[in-house]
């Protein structure tokens, strides 16, 4: 291990328990979004988790600056470029609070790991790279460019704040990562399209359907599906009788359809079930037709174009990239109501992909379903090559301080990095870590948080090299 990086590694460490009530004092922080007030625009929890981390950034020594209420920074150093790490000090809703085993904003340590919403996505990367500034300032290894830890407060509803730190203006670092994935290094993250496919107001055939709907979020596979129809249809009921994971029944007159699935991030949608087109996929072309409508229109569509595949194959937006995997697919939610008819795709593609093809594919069922796309939103594709000067910095200092030689990753989600040109994820959480960001009792090993805080540390001071 190089000499510095020892340094930092006994310095963290020897500072573990400073850091840690820092961290704490952060988790303690209700920091969901909230309504927007004046000086405040994500609610007042987000304002003063961002008043907090300005307020230790000038406690520790560093220069604080506040971006608009929105986001801030902390820098030292006096190079003519800068380098950072961007982190978010926003956080989902903790939701079920009899799931907690301690309260969810009050950072607890118990049997080596701390608890806390927040204490892994993201506070306690974030807050931990203000102290691996103050320790690179303490030590007074030289570096010819500035540090920067940047951190927003709306990273979990769309990232608008670091998106206006752009557009205000503020500088824009030379390279850099955010703490908020996992290791070693994640170099690629599929472009994607979020689209709602459908048609305005909804038109009945001869079944009239008094309700269909299912899955709660476009990235999520859907774990429930419903179909309710007006009266007795017997031929349908037999026709669905011993279909797997699927029920129908008479219920107060009118013949109800279930189907169950398995829940999957939107971004591997094959580890799922999606209850939706089991739905639609164990009900027979006859009745199908029989029901008519906007029903057949998108059932039909559904079945033809989505089917089981979570690849694109049928809907023409299928793309095969050796080094970066292979387009997915995930149909998240259908919803039948008087004003909308209407479902979503959650499409991610390779870097052989482009939002082009995909919306050309989109717009294609226009002509043979009669369903355009209502809405769409995109997310651009990051790409930093392997051989490229920032990732083979990250990982020198990853192999360097963990002794592994594990490979960069492509993965389907998306990062804060995207925010930024030539920026990646690194950290903080390492193989065979659980899986607790958004879940009830977030946590995170105190060692494994604090090695990655050295981590961080390590590789900011070689990014300013």
């Amino acid at each position: 291990m190089k000499r510095e990086y020892e340094q930092i590694r006994e310095k963290v460490f020897s500072m573990q328990e400073e850091i840690l009530a820092g961290i704490a004092d952060c988790v303690n922080i209700d920091s969901v979004k909230g309504e927007e007030e004046p000086g405040a625009p994500y609610g007042k929890g987000p304002k003063a988790a961002l008043d907090y981390a300005l307020s230790l950034g000038e406690k520790l020594g560093l220069k604080s600056a506040n971006v608009d209420d929105r986001a801030g920074y902390v820098e030292i150093g006096d190079g003519e470029e800068m380098v950072a790490a961007l982190g978010h000090l926003d956080v989902v809703p903790v939701g079920d609070l009899s799931e907690w085993v301690s309260p969810p904003f009050e950072a607890t340590i118990r049997d080596g790991k701390m608890y806390g919403r927040g204490v892994l996505d993201d506070k306690g990367a974030t807050i931990g790279a203000f102290y691996g500034l103050k320790i690179l300032k303490e030590l007074g290894l030289p570096i010819k460019r500035r540090i920067r830890v940047i951190f927003g407060t709306d990273e979990e509803n769309g990232s608008s704040c670091v998106q206006h730190y752009v557009s205000s203006g503020q500088e824009i670092p030379v390279m850099g990562f955010t703490p908020d994935a996992e290791y070693p290094l994640i170099y690629f993250e599929k472009g994607i399209t979020h689209a709602t496919v459908g048609k305005k107001g909804l038109s009945q055939g001869p079944i009239e359907v008094l309700s269909f709907a299912g899955g709660v979020a476009q990235n999520v596979v859907p774990k429930d599906c419903k179909l309710v129809l007006k009266g007795e249809q017997k031929a349908i009921l037999k026709h669905l009788a011993g279909k797997e994971g699927v029920t129908a029944k008479l219920e107060d007159g009118n013949t109800v359809i279930e189907a169950v699935g398995k829940n999957a991030h939107g971004s591997t949608p094959q580890l799922g079930v999606n209850a939706i087109t089991r739905l639609l996929l164990a009900m027979e072309e006859e009745d199908i037709r029989a029901i008519g409508g906007d029903f057949q229109t998108v059932a039909t569509c559904i079945r033809e174009k989505v089917g089981s595949e979570t690849n694109g194959e049928s809907l023409q937006v299928h793309f095969l990239d050796e080094e970066t995997g292979e387009t997915t697919v995930n149909l998240g939610i259908v919803s039948f109501t008087e004003e909308e008819v209407y479902f979503t795709l959650d499409i991610r593609f390779p870097k052989n992909g482009s939002h082009a093809d995909v919306t050309k594919a989109l717009e294609a069922l226009e002509e043979p379903y009669g369903l355009s796309v209502l809405r769409k939103g995109e997310s651009k594709m990051l790409y930093v090559p392997q051989d490229s000067e920032l990732v083979q910095k990250l990982m020198g200092v990853y192999r360097d301080m963990t002794g592994r030689d594990d490979k960069p990753m492509a993965i389907g989600g998306g990062t804060y990095a995207k925010e930024f040109p030539n920026m990646v994820a690194f950290g903080p959480c390492f193989e065979g870590d659980e899986d607790v960001i958004h879940a009830p009792n977030e946590g995170v090993s105190v060692e494994r948080l604090i090695l990655s805080i050295a981590i961080s540390t390590a590789a900011l001071y070689e990014l300013a090299q």
